[in-house]
């Protein structure tokens, strides 16, 4: 039976930190899990080059704290690896990152990785991709320790465990991917296989501040004080939506892996599993989560998003803020942004929709508008 759970985390103080995660430590026994010599990968969150304030990124101190606690059951081979979309290792060296992320203090106690060389890894029977190209650091590591930022997410709805195994796709491979899967369903389930392929041993997610409103990276700081964890990253994403209130079916991450038959309702839940948001959770687009009953509202929502979705396609329109970096015009799988009078300007007959361009942008300068869907 998977076990989940959730502590009150107050704040980013290193020994309420190492608290926390010592009972996640302790109550999914890990000590046992990894064996002697092993060679642990920590996987954050480091979309971009934003420090911890902006609450983007996964905050360095927590995986300070797990650092910590791996030393303490005799882990010393530790490396934490990430790769960025490619716009972002295109404009800067991945240790500019780790820098501007903070976590440049963390190479005294773990190995910053900065090799994306990569290598093809085979699926299982029966799934849509027959392969997946991920960075070596993570196929050839002894145990995988998955550790996202908690945000909502203009397309998955709210990103957690699953969506951050992107980050083992090879930042210049990613927009191929949006190019390929460009539907919300299929992207979603793509991710799902990605996951299910990569299949971290272990998840703690970084809920102390979370982003709502339009993220991955320009919505609104928010303050939650909550870690969660478990082992199966598919049943994890769901607790974490029902302890948030977020209707489970707005979320096409988790829609696909319930179709795929990786989540179960057999389940024991630890910890503080009777918080709840003191308001809902503001999601992209500003479509509210239901934090306590409202079933009907949230079945008229559900519905309401569905229709929103087969009809219109979201595109980006950029505001004033552009200080026309580029970072959007290099990202863009569809080569549909390019600089005209020194502008950034959107080519909307090739737009996708994927809003890879909004998740790159440093400075918050993309707006996001509808049109309907072509037939």
């Amino acid at each position: 039976m998977n076990t989940y759970a959730v502590y009150k985390t107050e704040n980013y103080d290193d020994e309420i930190l190492y608290s926390a995660v010592k009972k996640h430590f302790e109550v999914h026994n890990i000590k046992a899990e990894i064996p002697e010599n092993a060679r642990v990968v920590l996987k954050p969150n480091l979309v971009t080059d934003k420090e911890a304030a902006f609450s983007v990124t996964t905050n360095p101190r927590l995986v300070f704290a797990v650092i910590r606690c791996l030393r303490d059951i005799g882990v010393n081979n530790i490396i934490i690896a990430d790769c960025p979309g490619g716009a972002l290792l295109l404009f800067s060296q991945m240790q500019d990152v780790y820098k501007k992320t903070g976590y440049d203090f963390l190479s005294e106690y773990a190995h910053l990785n900065t090799d994306f060389e990569s290598s093809d890894i085979e699926t299982a029977d029966g799934l849509v991709n027959r392969k997946f190209n991920i960075i070596n650091i993570i196929k050839n590591a002894d145990y995988i320790i998955n550790l996202p930022k908690l945000k909502t997410h203009n397309i998955t709805c709210i990103t957690a465990g699953v969506k951050n195994i992107f980050g083992t796709i090879p930042g210049l491979q990613k927009p191929a991917f949006h190019a390929k899967y460009p539907g919300v369903s299929d992207f979603s389930n793509m991710l799902v296989e990605l996951a299910a392929t990569v299949d971290a041993d272990f998840t703690i997610i970084d809920a102390v501040d979370i982003m709502e409103g339009n993220g991955p990276t320009n919505g609104k700081k928010r303050y939650l004080g909550l870690t969660f964890s478990g082992k199966d990253v598919f049943g994890l994403d769901s607790f974490v939506a029902e302890i948030l209130g977020v209707p489970k079916n707005q979320v096409p991450t988790i829609t696909a892996a319930e179709k795929k038959g990786l989540i179960t309702s057999d389940f024991t839940a630890v910890g503080d599993t009777d918080f709840r948001p003191d308001s809902p959770i503001v999601l992209p687009d500003l479509k509210m989560a239901e934090s306590t009953g409202g079933k009907i509202v949230a079945r008229l929502n559900t519905l309401f998003v569905k229709l929103d979705s087969a009809v219109f396609m979201k595109y980006p329109q950029m505001n004033s803020k552009c200080i026309q970096c580029k970072k959007c015009v290099v990202t863009c799988p569809a080569k549909a942004l390019s600089v005209k009078d020194k502008k950034i300007v959107l080519d909307k007959n090739k737009c996708i929709g994927c809003l890879c361009c909004d998740e790159v942008c440093p400075e918050g300068a993309v707006d996001i508008r509808k049109k309907i869907k072509k037939r």
